[in-house]
């Protein structure tokens, strides 16, 4: 790839007139009202337009701006049209801050299973409960970042991979299971270029008096092929409401961005919902209604402790002549079109007794809606993410006689299971979740140690465990000799409001290890963590005989964990990231920190995310992208490129408008071109399951030298035992955006596929080759 010198294409993002647009009078233009191309809202648009058009100013506004009340987001309704208050509800992991709820697995944990069913099992038992809890809308799912682009941005666990186009996959099943409970759902953490905690500058959060949000500066290449691509899949899944980041976008608030959120998303991706501010997010009320923003969040709530938007100011705004009560009309509508679209305007949803603002306690309003199917669910997404390192033949479990069990993690949290700050030198014991808004309590959480008891019983074995993370030298040095395999849980912390200080565990969790290995020569090391951490200086020591990533998986964790170490699960687990040797090998300074007024996020690296820079600078990680152990292994072959398998899109819910080269006035951007086929054996000695990857390497100076364009896992195959691995090649994922002809396009010449293991084991290659 040839990376020009940086311009940041800042003109690119310059508002554009369109034709059908309304102009404010300051060249700011905004979309008049939904395109309604999509195969099945036309009948919701029909209905909501036909009840705002009998509001009042003032109801309309109601619909717009929140209010305090139960919830964490709270719209007034219209009760004389038989429109119900609003509520809204965080978060990505469950249910938050509501008890009588499941703690799912994070999404970084969910994307480590790279299986598509389980993403989206997990997000329909997740919206189920959203719906039973009386949620209208979910601040939920994670789609479009952060995408990793910085390896200590605090909630990258709260996300996919590092990868726009799986990103992309998880977003669309993500955005299907939770709406197919019922609930109306908010692409988030959030629209757009949301990559750092650092200087997000929410209210009351700055560094310094009159601080900017962070800007991030990128070019319209990246803007495509990267950070709008996720959400494109969520608009394609029907989507009912995006929300708008803190951060400011090339130099414009992103929630009083026209380009980015009217152009980019309500026209060239033909959005069809609403935009919602975050919590904060707004800093302007008239910026914000011509930026095509269309829900003000919190609103005229908390106090005004975030700003207080919109509510009365919007309704003098729209009556001095400053806002077109049209404006106003048109956010309404795309509240209101999905919430019909969904069926929340026949069916009431039951009632809210929660209160996510005030005790936070059972005694307040407690409603358990988990149902037993959940929990396995659950506990599938812990040991099937859970991804093997290292393995020097120690694992799986033979189920020894003598077991150790060292550190903090593999126990509870001295003060209760959702008690305590986790970012201070607490016994935080197994570390299920990561905190801030992502973060949902457990109703229990399943220890490693509760799971290893249970089975040393079963066993007939002897188990013993020093939970602790300091003061354990004596205690170690009696225990561990006598142990046939001692396991040490590590964990790292990481939260919204702040990026983690370093990748480095801290020194409680490396002198754990250090102890573990002078003291045994069979050293199992699971680690609970959000991402990447440096581990350099054990993970070659021979007494080191296996490393688990486990990472935040809910509240089922020691059983998920406990099924993979004894082998009644396979591990089938692999990397959503790069798994770097050094810190400095990751693109440079990807975090803004340096306490300025207008802090500056320039995205140099361009289109160059994760593994797609280790491979174009020939730089060799620790761990590869898509990396995983097995209990056995597997072999490639056969691989065949079928056009004749070629077909129309069938699986967008609502049509993007997203312009390209070879549009013929009936064909989609989402069509197959082809499928690629390959046959995976198990040529191992026991059963398991394979993720097959599939990269492209496109024939462009501009591209990078591969991107992943698929991945299948091929399930519970016996030993012996074959199976195929078919993907589907769409004419996006052939495509590069033209930023002069503002189009994607095919270029000509020729495609390699290659198809394997991860990203650097890719034993299978073909050809499909475009010509003029």
């Amino acid at each position: 790839m040839k990376l020009d010198v940086l311009t940041l294409a800042i003109a690119l993002f310059a508002p554009l007139a369109f034709a059908d647009d309304l102009d404010s009078g300051n060249g700011t233009r905004w979309a008049s009202s939904p395109l309604v191309g999509g195969k099945s809202w036309s009948d919701a648009f029909a209905k909501a337009s036909a009840l705002v058009a009998n509001m009042t100013l003032e109801e309309k506004v109601n619909l717009t701006t929140g209010i305090d009340g139960r919830c964490a987001g709270n719209l007034g309704g219209v009760p004389r049209l038989g429109i119900e208050p609003f509520c809204l509800e965080d978060g990505p992991a469950g249910v938050r801050p509501v008890h009588g709820v499941s703690q799912f697995p994070v999404g970084l944990a969910t994307a480590a299973t790279w299986d598509k069913d389980l993403i989206y099992k997990r997000s329909l038992h997740m919206g189920q409960e959203f719906y039973d809890q009386g949620v209208h809308i979910a601040l939920a799912p994670v789609t479009g970042g952060p995408l990793g682009r910085a390896v200590r941005m605090g909630r990258n666990w709260e996300g996919w991979w590092s990868d726009p186009y799986a990103t992309g996959v998880a977003s669309y099943l993500s955005v299907k299971g939770l709406q197919d409970s019922g609930v109306a759902v908010t692409a988030k953490t959030y629209y757009i270029g949301y990559e750092q905690e650092t200087f997000r500058n929410a209210f009351g959060l700055t560094t310094i008096p009159g601080q900017r949000s962070v800007s991030a500066n990128f070019d319209d290449k990246t803007a495509h092929e990267i950070y709008l691509w996720s959400f494109a899949e969520s608009v394609r899944a029907g989507i009912a409401h995006v929300m708008c980041s803190y951060n400011e976008v090339n130099q414009t608030q992103a929630c009083h961005n026209a380009y980015t959120q009217n152009h980019l998303l309500k026209t060239e991706l033909a959005f069809q919902g609403s935009i919602i501010s975050d919590w904060g997010g707004q800093h302007d009320n008239v910026a914000a209604a011509f930026g095509s923003m269309d829900m003000s969040m919190p609103g005229q709530a908390f106090g005004g402790a975030l700003g207080t938007m919109w509510g009365e100011a919007l309704v003098d705004l729209v009556r001095n002549g400053t806002i077109p009560e049209e404006r106003v009309t048109n956010m309404v509508i795309r509240i209101l079109t999905p919430w019909a679209w969904l069926g929340q305007d026949e069916k009431k949803l039951p009632e809210v007794v929660f209160n996510a603002v005030g005790l936070r306690t059972f005694s307040e309003g407690y409603r358990d809606v988990r149902k037993e199917e959940t929990a396995k669910v659950i506990r599938k997404i812990g040991s099937d993410g859970a991804t093997l390192l290292k393995n020097t033949g120690v694992l799986p479990l033979q189920n020894p006689q003598r077991i150790a069990v060292l550190g903090n993690d593999a126990t509870d949290n001295v003060l209760g299971t959702n008690g305590g700050d986790c970012s201070v030198d607490n016994l935080n014991g197994t570390m299920s979740m990561g905190g801030g808004s992502g973060y949902a309590y457990a109703p229990y959480v399943v220890t490693p140690l509760d799971a290893l008891k249970k089975r040393a019983i079963e066993t007939g074995a002897e188990i013993s465990a020093i939970t602790l993370n300091t003061g354990v030298q004596t205690a170690a040095q009696s225990l561990l000799p006598t142990a046939d395999v001692t396991l040490v849980f590590l964990h790292a912390w990481a939260s919204e409001f702040y990026d983690r200080p370093s990748i480095e565990l801290d020194q409680y969790m490396n002198e754990l290890v250090a102890t573990a290995v002078n003291y045994s020569s069979n050293v199992v090391v699971v680690m609970h963590i959000p991402g990447v951490v440096d581990i350099e200086r054990w993970i070659d020591n021979e007494n080191v005989t296996a490393v688990i990533a486990a990472w935040y998986p809910g509240q089922e964790a020691g059983n998920g964990l406990v099924d993979v170490l004894y082998g009644d699960v396979n591990p089938s687990g692999k990397l959503p990231f790069t798994w770097a040797h050094s810190v400095d090998d990751y693109v440079p300074g990807t975090l803004v920190e340096d306490p300025v007024e207008a802090p500056q996020a320039n995205f140099t690296e361009g289109v160059l995310l994760d593994h797609r820079w280790f491979d174009e600078n020939d730089i060799t990680p620790r761990y590869e992208f898509g990396f995983g152990l097995s209990y056995t292994t597997f072999n490639y072959s056969d691989i065949v490129i079928a056009e004749s398998a070629a077909h129309a899109d069938e699986l967008s819910i609502q049509e993007t408008a997203e312009p390209f080269e070879e549009f013929d006035g009936s064909n989609s951007l989402y069509d197959v071109l082809f499928t690629v086929s390959a046959s995976v054996a198990n040529t191992g000695k026991v059963a398991g399951s394979e993720v097959s990857q599939l990269y492209v390497s496109i024939p462009e100076d501009s591209e990078p030298p591969k991107v992943l364009r698929g991945f299948e896992k091929v399930k519970n195959l016996s030993p012996g035992e074959s199976a195929t691995a078919t993907f589907e090649l769409r004419r996006k994922d052939l495509s590069v955006w033209d930023v002069v002809n503002q189009q994607w396009r095919i270029p000509e010449g020729e495609f390699v596929i290659h198809v394997g293991a991860s990203s650097r084991n890719l034993p299978l290659t073909a050809t499909w080759s475009k010509s003029s």
